[in-house]
This record gives structure tokens, C-alpha cells and sequence, in this order.
């Protein structure tokens, strides 16, 4: 498990909201639901590695506490330093919230 003093990287929770204007039009925006401290690791060819992402696209790992009255499902993404990704699955376990997720590449890039 990630101590504290690993979770150095600050990440946002976002949950992407959808609009509908007056005049029918979807847009969307995002509500940062919260702004946490992380234990981030990136995708390597362990072990461990092999065994949490073999049936995702999943490149990063990312390790919260976790935050009382806020569930983390897959329908959030969370912006870092470097990128946004989208999460393929969150599961508490204990005190800490683990956190599979992928970059979200931008169109045209």
C-alpha cells in the first residue's frame, strides 16, 4: 500500500456533466468533485501489473484515500500534471481508493 508520504502527485476527480440548452443542444462540462493527493504509478511488465490490467486498457494506477460521502465510479476521469484519464475501475480497499485508469488521447493528436 502507497503511505502517505508517496502520495505526492495532486490529481482532480471529475465528473463530466451534460447539459441540454433551451433550444435542445447538449453540451458538456466538468465539475471537479473533489482535488486529492495521489500515489501514482505508471504501467510496467510486472507481475502485479500483468494481473490487475489483463483485461483493460488501463496504463496508470492511481492510490487515494478515500473521501467520505463520495463514491469514485467509472463514469469520472481525473486530470493530473501530465494528462487526463478516464477510469476503468475503482475498488476500496481499506482506507484507500485503487483507481485503473487510461489516457484519453485528444482528437487529432
Amino acid at each position: 500500500m502507497a503511505s502517505l508520504g508517496s502520495m505526492r502527485t495532486t490529481v482532480d476527480l471529475i465528473q463530466p456533466v451534460v447539459e441540454r440548452d433551451a433550444a435542445g443542444f447538449t453540451s458538456t462540462r466538468d465539475e471537479i468533485r473533489a482535488t486529492v493527493r495521489a500515489y501514482v504509478e505508471t504501467r510496467h511488465a510486472s507481475a502485479a501489473w500483468v494481473n490487475r490490467a489483463a483485461y483493460t486498457k488501463a496504463d496508470r494506477l492511481f492510490r487515494i484515500r478515500t473521501i467520505p460521502g463520495l463514491a469514485v465510479t467509472t463514469d469520472m476521469e481525473i486530470t493530473g500534471p501530465d494528462s487526463r484519464y478516464r477510469i476503468d475501475s475503482a475498488e476500496q480497499i481499506g482506507r484507500y481508493v485503487e483507481i485503473l485508469a487510461h489516457t484519453i488521447t485528444p482528437e487529432g493528436s
